[in-house]
């Protein structure tokens, strides 16, 4: 281990960190965050390669290094199909998302309710597919609690 030990790889990690955090916090100034698409989407300044990297970020911390392990060791192997579903999903929307990102920015779309409302012409479409996307949020959300609940203890 390094002559500082534990405490001064975290110190020096928390440093760089939070420099990174000030940084990127005048890197690409936001604009009006009372416009959807600026704080839902960071006002479209991302780019396609940092979002790549977000949303792998977000799939493969919590969920597939907290939740998904605990809740087999809790439940049993039931919850396995969260590994393949996970990599599945991914690999799908690495090949199809790039074209609908296009398509959403040019159409300046916000939500995939958007999207279907002015496909199809629906906003009773639209709306089942927004319902639909809160509902399939709910095991999510679920597989966290049950995951975090030992901790609470």
């Amino acid at each position: 281990m390094a002559p500082l030990g534990w405490g001064g790889l975290f110190l020096g990690f928390f440093v760089i960190f939070v420099f990174l955090g000030f940084y990127g916090a005048r890197w690409r100034r936001g604009g009006d965050l009372s416009q959807l698409h600026e704080w839902a989407l960071a006002g479209r300044r991302l780019g396609t390669f940092l979002v790549w990297f977000l949303v792998g970020a977000d799939l493969y911390t919590a969920y597939t290094f907290v939740a998904v392990p605990s809740t087999v060791f809790a439940s049993g192997a039931l919850y396995f199909y969260a590994v393949p579903y996970v990599a599945t999903v991914f690999a799908l929307a690495a090949v199809t998302m790039p074209a609908l990102w296009r398509w959403s920015r040019l159409r300046n779309y916000v939500t995939a309710a958007d999207f279907v409302q002015d496909r199809f012409k629906s906003k009773l479409l639209a709306g089942f597919i927004a319902a639909t996307g809160v509902v399939a949020e709910f095991p999510y959300i679920a597989l966290q609690i049950v995951a975090c609940r030992p901790y609470l203890r």
